[in-house]
């Protein structure tokens, strides 16, 4: 047992409520969250402010070895990650930050580094990490593994909800794209793959509400 608690890892494709499930959770248990997407997306957008070519492997890598990260805790359970002493907030949930992210997340280099990281605040234990390779490969030891799973088409429906309800516009169609070649190019990169750990629970969530989703992951706790 780590010193403050289990490691609970908490997998899925994108939009399936990785975020949202894993910060309840966290908060029901009295633990921290950690979305380990939210390092590769600080990554990213460090790579769009100084447009760094995402395809260049070396000056991702350098990128990648220079950030800084420090994580505070919020009532909530959530660790506020600072970058570089500066909280990035919205910026991370930029449409354009997301998409640069899942590219630079190819580089193999880049993406030990901040593993590395994420191992170092999650070994203190009471942590509850979402994220795509949590189970696999940052903690494959996790005390317990989760795996959210839901259609393309579901998740595009509840991003076009989510923007529209933001107040912004939104193309179902161009979303729908945008997350299937997501989806692709996470279970086919090279270096840590998105699959479900062997023995991670899979929740399907396509006709789950969200209290459903939180439900069942704290009953399988």
């Amino acid at each position: 047992m780590r010193p403050n608690g289990k490691v609970i890892s908490i997998d899925g494709t994108a939009g399936t409520g990785k975020s949202s499930v894993g910060r309840a959770v966290a908060e029901k248990l009295g633990y921290g969250f950690l979305s380990t997407g939210e390092l590769y997306r600080a990554l990213a957008y460090k790579v769009f402010e100084k447009q760094v070519d995402p395809a260049d492997h070396d000056a991702v890598l350098a990128l990648a070895q220079a950030l800084r990260f420090d994580f505070k805790r919020r009532p909530d359970a959530k660790l506020d990650m600072y970058v570089d002493g500066e909280f990035l907030g919205e910026k991370l949930h930029l449409e354009e930050t997301g998409n640069v992210a899942s590219q630079v997340s190819t580089n193999g280099d880049a993406r030990a580094v901040l593993t590395a990281r994420m191992r170092a605040e999650g070994e203190k234990g009471g942590i509850v990490m979402e994220g795509r390779d949590v189970g696999t490969v940052i903690f494959p030891d996790a005390d317990i593994k989760f795996y959210l799973d839901a259609s393309a088409q579901e998740r595009a429906n509840r991003r076009v909800k989510q923007l529209r309800e933001k107040g912004e516009n939104a193309d179902y169609d161009a979303i729908l794209a945008l997350i299937k070649e997501r989806d692709y190019r996470d279970s086919h990169r090279a270096v840590a793959p998105l699959k479900p750990a062997a023995d991670a629970i899979i929740i399907d969530t396509s006709h789950l509400n969200l209290e459903q989703v939180i439900a069942a992951v704290l009953e399988k706790i």
